[in-house]
């Protein structure tokens, strides 16, 4: 199950989001895994795929590498398993949210394995100060593109 595009979607007053009709249909259970993204987003997994992406961290989780701690604390350790309601809503933790500055106004982003959720500032934050790194990886691609055509 792949996710792709983008969606506003709002956090109503009980910290839920309702996720879009498109998104539901393709999603088969009833529960998402909740965490936190490696920028200032929140990360939601279907559970096989948090599985899949948890236990090749926790394989890599040596006992003295302090790189990969920071990161099982970042990433593995807040992780929860959220509800979708009937009506397609999930509660979201509010300690996460406040971690990353998730407030009214979000977008939801498909991001192929996991879904990121923004707060609006942030994201548009986030491109306006990454919008020339994007170009130069964009145009890296289109480079690669044209010489493994070439051969």
């Amino acid at each position: 199950m792949e996710f792709y595009r983008q969606y506003s979607v709002t956090v109503d007053d009980k910290g839920r989001i309702r996720l879009p009709a498109e998104i539901r249909k393709n999603i088969s259970g009833e529960t998402l895994v909740l965490t936190k993204g490696l920028e200032k987003c929140l990360w939601l997994y279907l559970p096989e795929a948090w599985e899949d992406v948890s236990s090749v961290t926790r394989r890599k989780a040596g006992a003295y590498s302090s790189r990969v701690h920071r990161v099982v604390r970042r990433v593995i350790a807040p992780a929860t398993e959220v509800h979708i309601d009937k009506t397609g809503r999930v509660k979201l933790s509010l300690s996460l949210m406040k971690s990353v500055g998730i407030s009214k106004s979000c977008y939801l982003i498909g991001m192929g394995q996991f879904l990121e959720l923004w707060d609006e500032a942030a994201l548009d934050a986030n491109e306006s100060e990454h919008s020339s790194e994007v170009q130069e990886t964009w145009e890296g691609f289109a480079g690669e593109s044209s010489s493994e055509n070439s051969l």
